[in-house]
């Protein structure tokens, strides 16, 4: 089992819940070194590694099962490459969790725009999971 940091649409339930079997512990936490944005003609971003000063506000899914990781690799799909990073969760505790970081090649990908997480969950979250999740699966 591990932790899993979100940024993205995975953040809101709705999404989370259509990707993953589970039912996980949760918490606001901050991803430094790293930096998020949206991507061009998406409505979802992608992390890049940044400066020692920059930072993420996101949430973590604690003690994710192996079966439901391999869930959330595949909806991450070739883009990413997911690894281990310290994040610090709302009550200041620094743990390890896993993370889906954009590679390189893809970076052509990325809006000069920051993405807006509200913007998300009030506009675009009902096209999201439309356009990006299988919602007759589960």
């Amino acid at each position: 089992m591990v932790n899993i940091f979100t940024y993205g649409s995975l953040m809101f339930d709705p999404v989370w819940t259509r990707v993953v079997a589970g039912s996980y512990e949760r918490a606001d936490a901050i991803l430094p070194g790293y930096d998020r944005k949206a991507v061009q003609g998406e409505t979802y971003p992608v992390l890049i590694p940044s400066s020692p000063l920059s930072q993420v506000q996101g949430v973590v899914y604690f003690e994710v099962l192996s079966a439901d990781l391999s869930r959330l690799d595949i909806f991450e799909g070739r883009c990413y490459f997911r690894k281990t990073e310290q994040i610090i969760t709302e009550d200041k505790n620094v743990i390890a969790a896993e993370v889906y970081v954009l590679k390189e090649e893809y970076y052509a990908i990325i809006s000069h725009k920051e993405w807006d997480p509200v913007h998300f969950s009030t506009t675009n979250i009902h096209l999201f999971l439309h356009s990006h999740v299988d919602t007759d699966e589960q």
